[in-house]
């Protein structure tokens, strides 16, 4: 995801740039994460899963923003709300120290789970999608390819610890 923050309106106005979604989505992240420059960043607007938040429960209209990093290895979950583009619920980390499991329940869908017992299930796609079903406006999308090709082969190294 782009580094740059534009402004969001928060979904008053017309659909948003691709650089504005992502920059959205970064201060999901950059503002619960201490660290955040250390991470690499994707969308999944298909989550579920043990999620804090007001969406804690329910498929819609959760997205997670997940960054990832290889040294040293660590999964971090950020909800947001889907519609707003606003956190929806504590981050949770997943790193050597407490990963119970890592699988690829389907290509690009994986499911992880924490020692603690924390599920957590996520499909990310070259295109994230992020409105919920309920709107009728033109779909938000933000373009992930290169950024989900490299996430997924961090996910498979993940599963093969």
């Amino acid at each position: 995801m782009s580094s740059q923050h534009p402004p969001f309106d928060g979904g008053t106005g017309p659909a948003p740039s691709d650089a504005a979604l992502k920059a959205a989505l970064h201060r999901v992240f950059d503002g619960q994460i201490p660290n955040y420059g250390s991470y690499n960043l994707v969308c999944a607007a298909e989550a579920g899963g043990m999620l804090d938040g007001p969406f804690a429960g329910t498929p819609m209209p959760r997205g997670v923003v997940l960054g990832y990093r290889r040294q040293p290895i660590e999964l971090v979950i950020a909800p947001f709300d889907r519609r707003t583009l606003e956190a929806a619920g504590r981050p949770w980390t997943i790193d050597l120290t407490n990963l119970a499991y890592a699988a690829e329940s389907a290509p690009g869908a994986f499911d992880v789970g924490t020692s603690t017992g924390r599920e957590f299930s996520f499909t990310v796609r070259s295109l994230c999608q992020l409105d919920s079903p309920e709107q009728t406006t033109t779909p938000r999308t933000v373009e992930q390819q290169d950024d989900a090709d490299d996430f997924t082969a961090f996910m498979r190294q993940l599963c093969a610890l």
